[in-house]
């Protein structure tokens, strides 16, 4: 019986500690996905300061190796219809801090006529951020929204170049698991 307790005080801590599902998906469902067999990228250039070409070419070459494998020929954009669809990617990252401390606390006491306070103390233990990074990939057909997903991977600051290629592969890889997506019968 005590196993058994034990089991599952455990169980519920591994169920919630567990991430929960962060892929969003919308289509929109009178498009027939079929129909289509090429993509281009716009040719748009974000200009702001924290723009990262070197993420987004990340993100492309990740969709390139998913889309080539279900059959889909990229071409380079030479104007807007050039290709049956066209793929905008954009992906922000946010900082989320550990709130690891120690604390100390001492408190106060009374033993007869003398009594005495203290003081408590929150000591960081570990202050390195984890980074959210949010991939979204848009795909429209001559300009009207058909698809849209949204991602997000979690991962120390100091990841290697060679482990954040995985998780935007991983990632993206997850978001496309399920395209084109299949017209629902009526």
């Amino acid at each position: 019986m005590k196993q058994l307790f034990i089991f599952s005080i455990l169980f519920s801590l591994i169920t919630a500690c567990s991430n929960r599902p962060t892929i969003n998906i919308d289509v929109k469902p009178e498009i027939n996905f079929q129909i289509f067999n090429s993509y281009q990228y716009p040719q748009d250039v974000d200009t702001s300061f924290d723009a990262n070409p070197i993420m987004i070419n990340r993100i492309q070459t990740a969709i390139d190796s998913n889309l080539v494998t279900k059959g889909f020929a990229k071409h380079e954009f030479i104007d807007q219809n050039s290709a049956d669809l066209t793929i905008k990617v954009s992906f922000t990252k946010q900082e989320k801090q550990h709130d690891s401390s120690f604390s100390i606390g001492l408190g106060t006491s009374k033993m007869g006529s003398n009594s005495s306070s203290s003081i408590g103390v929150s000591i960081p233990m570990n202050n390195k951020a984890n980074i959210i990074t949010t991939i979204v990939i848009d795909i429209s057909d001559e300009k009207q929204a058909i698809w849209h997903g949204s991602d997000s991977y979690e991962a120390k600051a100091d990841l290697s170049m060679e482990q954040t290629n995985q998780a935007v592969s991983a990632t993206v890889k997850g978001l496309l698991a399920n395209f084109p997506p299949h017209k629902t019968q009526e």
